[in-house]
């Protein structure tokens, strides 16, 4: 058997490392627990010996979990938890994550891609030919070329390798799954040495969409692929280049509507009917990455990294929730970015005395555009309901004798009754555009019956002096749009040194410090509503209530800059061969910025988060057979960034805003690993965090203020795994299972409304059970597996959201994945 097939903890207990990385455990006619090297200090160094929080996933845990991407490891490592989405997911660590989908904004979790840093649209690239993924936990900054506040991601894709190899695999399954991966590593000359490999991943939606035309919620379909090549130059210095590409065309979120208006209001029925027009989340995404490593003797070695990726995202989703086009509602997040990444590192290592020196510089230039998309008819709804409540229409014959004044025919009693009707149809929007109560209405003052429906509402328009009332004749079926453009230009640059000195066998002093620097220009524009050349006298509904936007009055610009000197002290003991403890003392920082929705911030710029953590560690083996990583964390976070959805006075619907608060977490994070027998193994992987917050006021969703308030919450998580492999005739066997639990604490979180408890599934705990069964032959080169996910189909749903609640009362949800199930093939040449 190839150790690539059943080492690597479960994709679940082991996919933990708490206080470093993590145990991986490899099956050899059993199962057995296996040392993991980590990289987590720059360095080469058994897990159990790091003195740094950090979960490991192997290759072999993304195979047993049928991961994809990130969001797809979230459960098996605690404590951290990924958004849902391609282009706007947001990584959080023990509770923090980035703010929102402003441009202007820095990741709280930074994420490295073959040692370059990837910013947030780009981290939810797919796991091909991936070797491991770290998740260090805790400030960041002293051993990467970024700070990061909350935590670290290193992703470790395979490198070029002098021998040949290569593979090709195919896992089908329910909802038209078809996953298909190939790579081949071959030496081209003795030095030089190529590695290539290409996936494609496709998979039909399982909420349906009965409208005409869309697509089904959670259909994916991904193309992704790497080529890089190695040149061992000499003995002491190696070079290597690659080319990684990612193209990702996904449904729209499901946006299941929970509202009267909505397909249906019960989430789990699994069908929607949602009108979106050209729905869907894109990304082309692609990077050029050149590394040189050189050794100058036993104790001094060398690396650059330079990168450069590029990538465009579009993000058009549902934001009703129904079919009704009185209340139509999108946006589209456009994104277009390029960064230009440079570190160099100087490792030092002696008998006791280790070090890493590096600097780092990047450079990224960014385009957003945030457009929100109405029907004529809601546009309609939203101006008559501001209409009604004006003074002037509630007097229904001041209104009749507007009418007459406007060349209406009637007398005093048909005006009347044509006010009283305009008022209630006014108030809603469906009997204006509907022709049945149109020709009840015209009948009224004589007009002749709905055809003249846009000449009445001229008439209307040009008596209170607005263009904002327009009927269905002309601008029915015609779509309104109004837009945010964000530029950025932001930089970066840091220079960072750690030390890790030896004084005595058993006890070691470990410190570091960076000063970084973050540099940002940016810029607002909003150039008004689409409807501008079609009809005169228009004005913004959605973002010009804000006199913040300044609509059609050019660019707005702002510029600022922060710094920030970070640093962590460690102190390590080592108790014998195989069990060590160690406290910890960090700092991390990230960069102020702006809320590309929210001019505002030109003025006021977002605050800096500062984060100070200190962390006790112990870990290894207790007994035999048994391994345990234990690690209690305590972390204060000032002017946290937080997105919520925010309805300000005067403002039509909801969108997302960036806050402040201050919060405080701590918490337990346990990994247990027990090897019962030669055949059977279990494993615990576990995490309590308790959290204070306190948020400055603002409004939610439905446009009520909220005060600052302190809230505290457990959350509460935990991974049992079980790997099984018996002794069979013909080859090798193992069974692994996980069983997933996380606490729900939706309730206690900014923005949550009483109302959204009575929705189905709303505040479901997560509770499922997944499970691999793997054949290989005796020589390693077939695989043969069945898998399933959350095979109990538990049902959760996510807090309701939807920028048209308050304005249109829609709001939205999602519900988790229901029970997938599958078989895959792999033959390893």
């Amino acid at each position: 058997m190839t150790k690539h097939q059943f080492t690597g903890r479960r994709p679940v207990a082991l996919a933990i490392a708490i206080a470093v990385g993590s145990v991986v455990p490899a099956l050899s006619h059993g199962v057995e627990i296996e040392e993991i090297i980590v990289t987590a200090q720059k360095r080469e160094q058994n897990a159990l010996e790091v003195p740094v929080t950090v979960d490991t996933f192997s290759a072999s845990d993304m195979d047993n979990a049928n991961a994809l991407k990130l969001s797809d490891m979230a459960d098996f490592v605690p404590g951290f938890e990924v958004g849902s989405g391609i282009t706007q997911s947001a990584l959080s660590i023990r509770g923090v994550r980035s703010s929102n989908i402003s441009a202007g904004g820095d990741p709280s979790v930074a994420v490295f891609y073959d040692g370059a840093y990837v910013p947030s649209p780009a981290t939810s690239m797919s796991f091909a030919d991936m070797q491991r993924v770290e998740v260090l936990k805790g400030p960041q900054g002293t051993l990467f070329g970024r700070n990061a506040a909350a935590g670290s991601v290193n992703l470790v894709p395979n490198q070029p390798q002098a021998d040949f190899d290569a593979f090709v695999s195919a896992r089908t399954g329910n909802y038209g799954l078809a996953h298909l991966e190939g790579m081949v590593n071959a030496p081209v000359t003795d030095a030089l040495f190529v590695r290539a490999n290409l996936m494609s991943f496709q998979r039909d939606g399982f909420v349906e969409n009965v409208y005409p035309g869309t697509e089904d919620a959670g259909s994916e379909d991904i193309v992704t692929g790497r080529v890089a090549a190695l040149w061992q130059i000499s003995d002491s210095t190696s070079a290597q280049l690659s080319y990684d590409w990612d193209e990702v065309d996904n449904a729209a979120r499901q946006a299941i509507g929970v509202s009267e208006f909505a397909y249906s209001q019960n989430p789990f029925d699994y069908k929607v009917e949602n009108d979106l027009v050209d729905g869907g989340e894109t990304r082309s995404m692609s990077a050029v990455n050149a590394k040189l490593n050189h050794t100058f003797d036993d104790n001094w070695s060398l690396k650059w990294v330079s990168s450069y990726r590029q990538w465009e995202t579009k993000n058009r989703e549902e934001e009703d929730g129904t079919a009704d086009i009185t209340r139509y509602l999108d946006t589209n997040n456009i994104f277009d970015s390029d960064i230009a990444y440079h570190e160099l590192q100087v490792n030092f290592v002696g008998d006791r005395l280790s070090a890493v020196m590096g600097a780092n510089y990047s450079k990224e230039d960014i385009y957003q555009r945030t457009n929100v998309t109405a029907s004529a008819a809601s546009v309609t709804r939203l101006v008559t309901g501001d209409i009604v409540n004006t003074q002037q229409l509630r007097d229904q014959i001041a209104y009749g004798a507007a009418l007459q004044a406007g060349g209406m025919p009637g007398d005093g009693a048909a005006g009347d009754a044509a006010a009283a009707y305009a008022l209630a149809a006014l108030d809603s929007v469906e009997h204006l555009w509907d022709e049945t109560d149109w020709a009840t209405f015209t009948s009224l003052i004589g007009m002749g019956g709905a055809p003249q429906a846009d000449v009445y509402y001229d008439a209307i328009a040009a008596d209170l002096g607005t263009g904002m009332l327009f009927g269905p004749e002309q601008f029915g079926g015609l779509y309104w749009t109004e837009a945010v453009e964000n530029t950025g230009d932001f930089t970066n640059y840091g220079v960072y040194v750690d030390l890790d000195y030896a004084l005595t066998d058993q006890f070691r002093v470990l410190a570091g410090l960076r000063y970084s620097t973050d540099e940002k220009t940016f810029t607002w524009e909003t150039p008004g509503t689409s409807f501008r050349a079609l009809r005169d006298g228009v004005s913004e509904v959605i973002f010009s209530t804000d006199d913040a936007y300044n609509v059609g009055t050019g660019v707005r610009r702002a510029s600022d800059d922060w710094s920030a000197t970070t640093g962590r002290l460690v102190g390590q003991y080592q108790f014998s061969d195989d069990a060590m403890a160690f406290l910890s003392y960090s700092t991390g920082y990230k960069s102020g910025g702006f809320d590309s929705l929210n001019l505002l911030t030109a003025e006021n710029p977002i605050a800096p988060e500062e984060v100070e953590n200190i962390e006790l560690g112990v870990k290894g083996n207790l007994l035999d057979g048994l391994q345990v990583q234990l690690s209690y964390f305590d972390m204060t976070v000032d002017n946290r960034q937080r997105s919520v959805e925010s309805k300000p006075p005067q403002s039509a619907n909801a969108l997302p805003r960036v806050i402040n608060g201050d919060q405080q977490f701590n918490g337990v994070e346990v990994t247990v690993d027990w090897l019962a027998t030669e055949a059977l193994r279990f494993g615990l992987v576990t995490t309590v965090r308790d959290e204070d917050s306190q948020w400055e006021d603002y409004y939610d969703a439905v446009g009520e203020l909220q005060s600052e308030r302190i809230k505290a919450s457990v959350d509460t998580a935990y991974t049992a795994t079980m790997d099984w492999a018996p002794v069979i005739p013909v080859g090798e066997l193992n069974l692994h299972l996980n069983y997933i639990y996380a606490e729900n604490s939706d309730a206690l979180e900014p923005g949550f409304l009483d109302s959204f408890s009575a929705i189905e599934g709303v505040g479901e705990d997560d509770k499922r059970l997944n499970g691999r069964l793997v054949w290989m032959n005796g020589g390693g080169q077939y695989e043969l597996a069945l898998w399933g996910r959350n095979l109990l189909d538990n049902q959760r749903t996510d807090v309701p959201s939807g920028r048209s609640m308050a304005a249109f009362g829609t709001p939205y949800t999602s519900v988790s994945e229901p029970r997938t199930y599958g078989a895959e093939v792999r033959y390893n040449f």
